[in-house]
């Protein structure tokens, strides 16, 4: 599998800048838990190992929807709660309205003002302008790993986290902020692994593309014993 990205891919400077506006902007970043903590040093090391965790099944969808992500099933349950993985790509900071044809974009931190100075090392080609709105964003289309595949739902067992990954004794490089996609629910075997592309109140991402998304739930369609798509009528 190409997309074997353990974390997101951002440099210090950035990471630095973003830890600065959240502490400007009094923006809370929750702490990881030891518990998720250990769950994703243990993710981490499947993804190094085999891009796509052994647990896991890549497979193309039906009706002309792409690829999808599956819990193998001979495998155990992830239990509600669990990390996925980390949403990994590069991290970039850039306007607010510069035009992106990703797909795979999350944006990070949003409605960042920068000062002259700030202006001038991050973005040196513009003039400045104290309006301008900033984003950091980060963007799967060419870095990435398997968490691209996960298909959107209305009714998702996985939920997306922003977290801050604190000093800690399980190997993981501290980051004051970063995705995570956790198990919002017990996630059976055979069943898809789904999150919702949109916030609760943000309807950006399909009204965007002018796009009605095929309505799927974890039960649409599952894996059985051989491996084969099967398509739950209910």
């Amino acid at each position: 599998m190409e997309f074997n990205l353990l974390r997101q891919e951002i440099s210090q400077e950035l990471k630095d800048f973003g830890a600065k506006k959240i502490k400007q902007h009094k923006i809370y970043v929750p702490r990881a838990t030891q518990k998720t903590l250990r769950s994703l040093a243990k993710v981490l090391e499947e993804i190094r190992q085999h891009g796509l965790p052994k647990y896991l099944v890549l497979k193309k969808l039906k009706k002309g929807l792409g690829y999808g992500i599956f819990l193998h099933p001979e495998a155990k349950p992830i239990l509600k709660g669990d990390v996925i993985a980390p949403y990994s790509g590069e991290v970039s900071l850039s306007p607010q309205n510069q035009s992106n044809s990703s797909d795979y974009i999350f944006s990070l931190l949003i409605d960042l003002h920068l000062t002259r100075k700030e202006q001038h090392f991050w973005d040196p080609k513009r003039c400045y302008h104290p309006r301008r709105l900033y984003s950091i964003d980060l963007d799967a289309c060419k870095k990435g790993n398997f968490t691209r595949f996960i298909n959107h739902s209305e009714k998702p067992n996985i939920e997306a986290k922003f977290l801050r990954i604190p000093k800690n004794s399980f190997g993981l490089l501290p980051a004051p902020f970063e995705v995570f996609y956790i198990a919002k629910k017990t996630i059976r075997p055979g069943e898809q692994l789904l999150v919702c592309y949109e916030g609760a109140e943000d309807k950006s991402y399909w009204g965007a593309l002018n796009i009605k998304p095929f309505p799927m739930t974890p039960k649409t369609f599952q894996i059985n014993s051989s491996l084969e798509i099967v398509e739950v009528l209910i």
